[in-house]
């Protein structure tokens, strides 16, 4: 198993405790204070051992994370949380990864040479408009969470904000599980028993679903891809992808060339991103409240004992932040797409899928409205989504290399990751050519 060092991108920085703005994100020191206070209850302030360390680099690209170590001078002191782990929503990230590694200027490249219109200008303005509504969809989530008191493997939350009136950031703020979890690097995938912990939460999540309907009302729990993409026209989604997947096949002719040319053909033509939102409806089966990303870097798990690599125990499953109604199949694409071996995603499906919907069937003490058919055949329709929305990615983390892969075994990294995303396309094809 990898370094849980390796999973981070850079070596974390520090701040102190004079900084203004804590790593270079909108939020000040002065303002994390003052709403920790109010969302604890105390009169405590933070002490001069204060500090704060940037974590998960090169893991979450619409927000700055930071672990607190907050150091309370007060009464109470004894009794609140010796550090916390916090969230800001905000662009800085995705800037400066794309600048890090060049990435900025091979897209302009490849703009140029595919004619693909990409107005890199206006895509970054549409995702600072997007940031406010995947940031309120996770503070409503963690905020249903804590109301329904849900058994889930999520971190405690201390306070979800959304952005304020006058566009003050907004923030979340989790338990610190730096100590005891991590996430795997994207290179490895997850085997089949833990896997089946994964679908015991997301059963846990849809009995919940399934059996309360007031979240179905909240309209901040209805962020989807699709949404994003039509309140946001100008992240112009289908052009990155082409220019995405043109990239692949000029860096890796050995693995994709041909075999990308029918996706890159068929992006615009019959790729329908909202196929999620309605798919239910010709099942005739019930939305249930879907993560909406969940993939390696959403997925937390227990660390070894010396702390130097992960276990396959999970910890945490994080980044609700699309959380959304949606089709049963859904989270099951995301997470075989994006986070599991071809060999076990080809072998093991019937056998996850089966085992998910018996455990949901034990929560819900009854049939699920839905059976294992229409799973298998939601997740059959919406693989080509999982593939546009993970080979793309893949692509990225791979010309980033050690940032993101680590610097052991780079190539042979490389390769897993690559073929990985071969396997995909190759099973997207037989899915729509009827051969699977």
């Amino acid at each position: 198993m990898a370094s849980t060092k390796e999973n981070e991108a850079a070596t974390p920085a520090v701040d102190t405790p004079d900084s203004n703005n804590i790593h270079g994100s909108p939020l000040t020191k002065e303002r994390f204070e003052q709403e920790l206070q109010e969302a604890l209850n105390t009169k405590s302030k933070f002490g001069s051992n204060f500090t704060t360390e940037q974590i998960g680099l090169g893991q979450g690209f619409l927000s700055i994370m930071f672990r607190a170590k907050l150091d309370w001078e007060g009464e109470d002191a004894a009794g609140l949380p010796p550090s916390v782990v916090c969230k800001v929503p905000t662009m800085v990230t995705m800037i400066q990864m794309s600048k890090a590694t060049g990435l900025d200027k091979k897209m302009e490249k490849i703009n140029e040479e595919t004619n693909a219109n990409y107005d890199f200008e206006k895509a970054t303005a549409a995702f600072l408009s997007m940031l406010k509504l995947i940031h309120a969809s996770e503070t409503a989530f963690y905020n249903l969470v804590n109301k329904e008191k849900l058994s889930l493997c999520v971190p405690k939350c201390y306070l979800a904000k959304d952005f304020g009136e006058n566009d003050e950031c907004g923030l979340i703020v989790l338990e610190d599980l730096c100590d005891i979890a991590s996430t795997k690097p994207i290179y490895e995938g997850i085997p089949v028993e833990s896997l089946k912990k994964i679908m015991e939460n997301l059963a846990t999540v849809h009995a919940y679903s399934l059996t309360h309907k007031e979240w179905l009302n909240n309209p901040k729990l209805n962020v989807t891809f699709s949404r994003l993409s039509a309140t946001s026209s100008d992240l112009q989604h289908a052009n990155m992808v082409r220019m995405s997947v043109a990239m692949l096949k000029q860096d890796h002719p050995d693995y994709f060339d041909p075999l990308i040319d029918r996706l890159a053909d068929s992006i615009k033509e019959k790729t329908d991103m909202s196929i999620g939102e309605t798919l239910h409806e010709e099942y005739g089966i019930p939305q249930v409240l879907t993560h909406g990303d969940l993939w390696m870097n959403n997925i937390m798990w227990k660390k070894t004992e010396d702390g130097k690599s992960t276990t396959n125990e999970l910890a945490a499953l994080v980044d609700w932040q699309i959380a959304h109604p949606g089709c049963i199949g859904e989270d099951f694409v995301r997470l075989f797409c994006s986070s599991v071996s071809p060999e076990v995603r080809r072998e093991n499906l019937d056998e996850l899928i089966d085992y998910y919907h018996a455990t949901l069937k034990t929560k819900l003490g009854h049939e699920p409205p839905f059976t294992t058919k229409n799973i298998k055949d939601a997740y059959k329709r919406l693989f080509r989504i999982g593939v546009i929305m993970i080979v793309p990615a893949f692509g990225m983390f791979v010309k980033a290399g050690h940032n993101m892969l680590g610097a052991e075994d780079l190539e042979k990294r490389k390769h897993d990751v690559l073929t990985r995303c071969k396997c995909l396309i190759e099973d997207m094809y037989a899915y729509e050519d009827g051969t699977a």
